[in-house]
């Protein structure tokens, strides 16, 4: 097993052995931890080196790793080390969308702000099933329930997670949806139902005009 983290103290227990820069030494050895400090360890090094690891390396970087399908269930990525600052959020909600490791989903999730997590999912191919729940739940129950409801609500897909975009001048809401529905633009921009509604209302609305 691999393991990504920013502090090796932890894991400097029994028997390690610590190298600096590169790896140069097989971790071959099933009773020894070998801790690496470099920045320079990605999926190729993952790739490379995981067939050979008997008992556990462990890489210590300031920065996040890139974790990509085919190596996620080689490589534990601690989740202080990917959620360390506001611009590492998106590798917690890119997992959200894309990991099917559901448990790992929710380490990483813990600490990721929901408001911040909505952004992302509103401009995504989110199941309308997702917005139903998560209306009962968010800002309703305490936040635990909402992440828990999207860790294991939303179904992972192989996908580019788009950026929120930038806010625009206000839609004016239609009054067929209550005052306080969050989600009534997603509702009306993706259900062919309420969209034949809204235009049979202003054909008619037209036409007394």
């Amino acid at each position: 097993m691999i393991i990504f983290t920013k502090d090796a103290t932890p894991f400097m227990t029994g028997d390690y052995l610590v190298m600096y820069g590169k790896l140069d030494t097989a971790p071959t050895n099933a009773n020894i931890t070998y801790i690496l400090h470099t920045d320079k360890f990605g999926v190729k090094e993952v790739e490379q080196w995981s067939p050979v690891i008997q008992n556990r390396l462990v890489i210590v970087t300031e920065k996040a790793p890139r974790v990509t399908k085919k190596i996620e269930d080689l490589v534990v990525v601690d989740d202080k080390l990917l959620i360390k600052s506001k611009d590492n959020y998106f590798g917690s909600i890119k997992s959200l969308l894309t990991w099917s490791d559901r448990k790992r989903v929710s380490k990483v999730m813990q600490d990721t702000p929901l408001p911040l997590v909505i952004a992302f999912l509103k401009q995504n191919d989110v199941d309308i099933e997702v917005w139903r729940s998560l209306a009962k739940t968010y800002k309703v129950l305490p936040e635990k329930y909402s992440r828990a409801l999207l860790t294991y609500k939303i179904k992972p897909k192989n996908m580019r997670v788009n950026w929120p975009k930038k806010k625009t001048k206000e839609k004016e809401r239609p009054d067929i949806f209550e005052h306080d529905d969050e989600h009534w633009e997603y509702i009306k921009d993706n259900s062919i139902t309420v969209a034949n509604h809204l235009r049979k209302r202003k054909k008619v609305s037209e036409e007394w005009v």
